[in-house]
């Protein structure tokens, strides 16, 4: 198994609540985007959706909730390029989001098909570091 340190810079953040009880109690769906450096280059398109259980929207660093989503990535890794997607979920609070991620098996394209792997990251600024195991099958 090889491990890859990705540092990943989120580009942009749109969402949309798309239900709620309460200002502190709703479901939103996000699409984020990335550039990625280090040992994985290149960026990478998410869609999540947030249960949000707690704080203050106007606070977002507040919020808690947990979270569940797919991220397409396109760029190189180990002097292969291609594509993938992650599997992604995690929970916010307390100012952090902590992720594990995983590859979805034969989401991998051009010379990154055959990739497998998971990895985590805790997020508390819009740029963050992500450890990455994998391999290729």
């Amino acid at each position: 198994m090889n491990t890859a340190t990705v540092t990943v810079e989120a580009k942009s953040w749109t969402e949309q609540r798309i239900a709620e009880s309460d200002p502190s109690h709703a479901v939103a769906s996000v699409v984020f985007t990335t550039q990625w450096s280090g040992d994985l280059v290149g960026s990478s398109t998410c869609g999540l959706l947030i249960d949000y259980v707690a704080g203050d929207p106007a606070r977002p660093e507040t919020l808690e909730g947990p979270y569940v989503g797919y991220e397409q990535v396109t760029g190189a890794l180990a002097g292969r390029s291609g594509s993938f997607v992650l599997a992604t979920r995690g929970t916010h609070g307390g100012g952090v989001a902590d992720t594990e991620v995983e590859v979805v098996p034969g989401s991998g394209t051009g010379e990154l098909a055959g990739l497998t792997g998971s990895g985590s990251y805790a997020a508390d600024a819009m740029t963050y570091t992500l450890t990455l195991h994998y391999e290729f099958r």
